[in-house]
């Protein structure tokens, strides 16, 4: 197989920003169809894509023995469905973050594709950026000595969104939460790259802003330690409408120091004896686009070539098992030791 054709689930807007343009510009991809039950925008991203196969039903391509994988771009709530509607047909799965709503859901995932010899790849598109590849290399070639204390902070405008209560975005029902449970995904990912899985979380979890009773937080602020030699504190907030979307990471160790700034021209900074220098490292300004493109390029070339991936299924319900853990942290108000949390 040197090209493998795509189905397309979910027309929504990181399929249109994101996904398609990605898979358009991949000559070893193809999307042949793409399903939504928002006809008027599967038929819109069709059109401009060149896409000849629309569906209000994504089971209505299952049975398409010219369809390798899916790609599911859904409200967080579908995952678990399509993705075993999916695997049991025969098809390798492509799945925006999160993995699933819960624990259970993606255990099962994991499972049938493993028993079904299939691929489950989760797009935590950010380990794919090569300043956060740079960043753990630093880390493990000892520049920072021993890192202590981690700052980082995500903080962007999702207030539309937020504030209508009619769509999914941080929903409990469809979301599995706010700003921490999206949002937040790839943050905490970062932290199980670079340091591990952390000991234990602590958090508080606000809805600050918004006015809808169905949304869940819009500002979060977690605390992940590990063990007695590091904590990383976590800020995501939905509700910063006074300027652009920013995400920042601080880490600072025995032996030195490092700054990123995502959005910057020049991400990282090393800083020894207050000393700054420059980290040379190849960035795009759209780094968004940019690092999920990197992920499916490489999602289609392990599903192509049966290269193990970069980031694994297992990556991310670990991810999420820190996210629950958040919230169990916040509801209940205490610290949540991490050893003694689900399984």
């Amino acid at each position: 197989m040197d090209k493998l054709n795509i189905a397309l689930i979910g027309a929504g807007d990181v399929a249109s920003a994101a996904h398609m343009p990605s898979h358009a510009d991949n000559p070893k991809a193809k999307v042949v169809a793409i399903a939504d039950p928002d006809m008027q925008s599967a038929r819109a991203l069709a059109e401009r894509y060149g896409v000849e196969k629309v569906v209000a039903d994504y089971r209505e391509l299952l049975d398409d023995g010219s369809i390798g994988a899916v790609d599911i771009c859904t409200p967080h709530n579908l995952h678990y469905k399509i993705t075993m509607d999916s695997l049991n047909a025969g098809k390798h799965v492509i799945i925006d973050k999160p993995i699933a709503m819960n624990l259970d859901e993606a255990d099962t995932m994991i499972r049938t594709a493993h028993e079904l010899g299939l691929w489950l790849l989760v797009v935590l598109n950010q380990r794919f950026m090569p300043a956060h590849r740079k960043i753990r290399e630093m880390i493990n070639d000892g520049r920072l000595g021993k890192p202590f204390l981690v700052n980082a902070i995500v903080a962007g405008d999702v207030l539309v969104l937020m504030n209508d209560p009619y769509h999914w975005k941080g929903t409990w029902d469809r979301a599995g939460g706010g700003a921490f449970f999206d949002t937040g995904t790839h943050i905490v990912d970062l932290m199980h790259y670079w340091f591990g899985a952390p000991t234990a979380v602590s958090a508080t979890l606000k809805r600050l802003v918004v006015t809808p009773d169905n949304k869940a937080d819009d500002n979060a602020a977690v605390t992940l330690e590990y063990g007695d030699d590091l904590m990383a504190n976590l800020t995501v907030s939905y509700t910063m409408d006074n300027e652009p979307w920013s995400e920042k990471k601080f880490i600072y160790g025995t032996g030195g120091d490092i700054s990123m700034i995502s959005e910057a021209v020049v991400p990282i900074f090393y800083v020894r004896n207050k000393v700054p220098e420059i980290v040379e490292v190849e960035h795009q300004a759209d780094w968004w686009a940019w690092s999920i493109d990197r992920a499916l390029r490489h999602f289609v070339d392990c599903i192509l070539e049966g290269a193990e991936p970069y980031v694994t299924a297992e990556d991310a319900r670990d991810a999420l098992k820190t996210i629950l853990a958040a919230y169990q942290a916040a509801d209940e108000r205490r610290r949540i030791e991490m050893e003694y949390w689900g399984s």
